[in-house]
């Protein structure tokens, strides 16, 4: 009993000293296994929205809807500290800001999504931006009358970059949700766009959410999604018919919904951003600067890394 009452001890003092690398029961795991994840808060905020990951040379980059410009996330401890990796020169693009809501790669250059334009931006390690499609024309009509784009401020969300392909993937938000296929030559001049309305979805949704759809990467042959207001990461397959559906599911709903996590405003989910490796989920959260439920002066984002291995 000595014993047991010092191992109780101690394995209380660990976990308090530690905090943020937890495991849980997974209610919603397909696997039934166990789900280890971290989180980390996002500094410095400065109005910091966080609504796009991507990961480039084993580093993670984001980009704002609030800032015109891409950021490295650099990991310490239980903080993820905010650096400027590039400031885009909206001058150059010849607008007053982006909103920009997504973020991409290939080998050389960052690929953004503009919900304010309805375009992508090309960013080339010289700092060098453009358009596309350059000739000053956007995804928005095409969207709008395959049923996409109904909505104001539920447009462009995500992006990823299908390199065997040959193209683009988009998320378009909510209300309703899809995804748009944009096909370039190899210059990245825009050669086509493919609408898909998908709007159902197989998934549960607490009461007075829709579907959306607000993050999008490409890894090992498969397209992965965040469905934030199921609180869940996805697959996107095609059918035989040419058809998006969904396909496994991975729940991260037990993470957002701790006391410690959990913001204020629950309404609507909060994930914006997705990134996948070999052994992580990466995902950010923006709380569109809301408090937590516990703490009403800390309204930091946050940056969750999620263990694949046991899922």
């Amino acid at each position: 009993m000595v014993f047991f009452l010092k191992s109780v001890l101690i394995y209380s003092i660990i976990f308090v000293l530690s905090t943020f690398f937890i495991s849980v029961s997974d209610a919603d795991d397909h696997t039934g296994g166990r789900l280890n994840y971290r989180v980390y808060f996002i500094e410095p905020t400065n109005n910091f929205q966080p609504s796009g990951l991507t990961i480039k040379n084993n580093r993670l980059f984001t980009v704002s809807d609030k800032h015109d410009a891409i950021y490295e996330l650099l990991i310490d401890e239980q903080v993820a500290y905010m650096k400027l990796h590039h400031k885009i020169d909206v001058q150059q693009l010849g607008v007053m800001s982006l909103d920009l809501e997504g973020i991409t790669h290939n080998a050389r250059d960052f690929f953004l999504v503009s919900e304010a334009h309805h375009r992508m931006i090309r960013v080339e390690p010289s700092g060098n931006s453009y358009w596309i499609p350059s000739d000053g024309k956007s995804f928005y009509r095409s969207a709008n009358q395959a049923g996409l784009f109904q909505v104001f401020n539920a447009a462009l969300e995500g992006i990823t970059w299908l390199e065997i392909e040959g193209q683009f993937l988009l998320a378009a938000e909510r209300q309703p949700r899809g995804l748009i296929e944009i096909a370039v030559d190899e210059q990245f001049r825009m050669i086509s766009q493919t609408n898909h309305v998908l709007n159902q979805t197989i998934y549960d949704l607490p009461k007075n959410r829709q579907p959306d759809l607000t993050g999008l990467f490409y890894y090992q042959g498969s397209i992965f999604a965040l469905h934030r207001n199921a609180e869940l990461i996805h697959r996107w397959v095609k059918d035989d018919s040419g058809r998006y559906q969904e396909q496994d599911s991975w729940s991260f709903t037990d993470i957002v919904n701790q006391p410690d996590f959990r913001y204020q405003d629950k309404r609507y989910g909060h994930a914006e951003g997705l990134a996948v490796d070999e052994d992580h989920f990466y995902l950010v959260i923006d709380n569109n600067g809301i408090a937590k439920e516990q703490q009403d002066n800390d309204n930091r984002p946050m940056l969750i890394i999620i263990d694949r291995k046991n899922l």
